[in-house]
């Protein structure tokens, strides 16, 4: 919203040619063109994204069309003939491959999401769901591998191959999900003006304006905790003041029937997004 209004302000001060020359004129028009910079490399690290998730969604499918016939011909009595075994064990080759390009692209996917913007982190589902879905693959071609290494042996030196295949791709989830949790961890704290000066959190006082100290503060005096799931604060005081920075619009101070303030959050994404660190002076 911030980004919009820019835009929009530069706009009306484009119209005004008696301020072109002017400095904040131009401080604006810089705004400007460095949000068009931002909005155009976000729209093409998210197409190029969705190109790579379409191809790996693609290999999926081949991978799919080969267990088929790999499942169909395990399951037939007797020994496969020679052209079969080497259809099978070309499959197998097939598939491997594609799990190993697949691994390198999600990967990638990988890397993106956890250095993600807005537009990215929506992606995170489908990068998981990927993740999830190789992890399957490998484990099932894993099993086959067992149930053919009794047929042919050279098949079932491929089984080390997938083996290692799925164990990587649990790795990469546990690691998606280690990133998720970190993106979704924010600390508050609250407390008196005295509380909060004696832990370097604020400054200031009598004559003295009060500011927020980040770079000092004492961070083991805040509260962790997961945005997607705390959204109300209870701060057990009649009055309370916000210190730390936060869109407005996006959180309230509610009265209870005792006519404590408990601290709400109404926009979560919105909220966090300048700052993980909530701070609020009660008294």
């Amino acid at each position: 919203m911030k980004n919009l209004w820019i835009l929009l302000l530069v706009g009306l001060v484009v119209s005004c040619t008696n301020v072109r020359e002017s400095k904040e004129y131009k401080e604006l028009q810089a705004q400007r063109d460095s949000l068009l910079m931002i909005s155009s490399g976000t729209d093409g690290e998210v197409a190029e994204m969705m190109s790579v998730i379409s191809e790996v969604e693609a290999n999926f499918e081949k991978i799919r069309e080969a267990e088929k016939y790999i499942s169909t011909q395990s399951a037939k009595q007797g020994e496969m003939s020679q052209d079969t075994k080497q259809r099978v064990n070309d499959n197998f080759n097939m598939i491997n491959e594609i799990l190993q390009r697949n691994k390198q692209q999600l990967e990638e996917l990988n890397r993106k999401y956890s250095s993600s913007n807005k537009e990215v982190t929506a992606m995170k589902n489908t990068i998981s769901r990927l993740n999830q879905e190789m992890q399957e693959s490998a484990s099932r071609l894993a099993a086959l591998q067992t149930e053919l290494a009794v047929k042919d042996e050279q098949i079932a030196q491929l089984s080390q191959d997938i083996t290692s295949l799925a164990v990587e791709a649990e790795q990469q989830s546990a690691t998606i999900r280690e990133q998720e949790k970190t993106l979704n961890t924010a600390f508050y704290v609250f407390g008196t003006m005295t509380e909060l000066r004696d832990q370097k959190i604020l400054s200031g006082g009598f004559l003295r304006s009060t500011r927020v100290l980040q770079d000092t503060f004492n961070k083991d005096y805040f509260l962790q905790i997961d945005i997607r799931e705390v959204t109300e604060i209870p701060l057990f005081e009649k009055s309370g003041k916000l210190w730390s920075i936060h869109p407005d619009g996006t959180y309230e101070f509610v009265k209870g029937d005792d006519n404590n303030l408990t601290f709400r959050i109404t926009d979560t994404q919105r909220f966090w997004s300048l700052t993980k660190y909530l701070i609020i002076e009660v008294g």
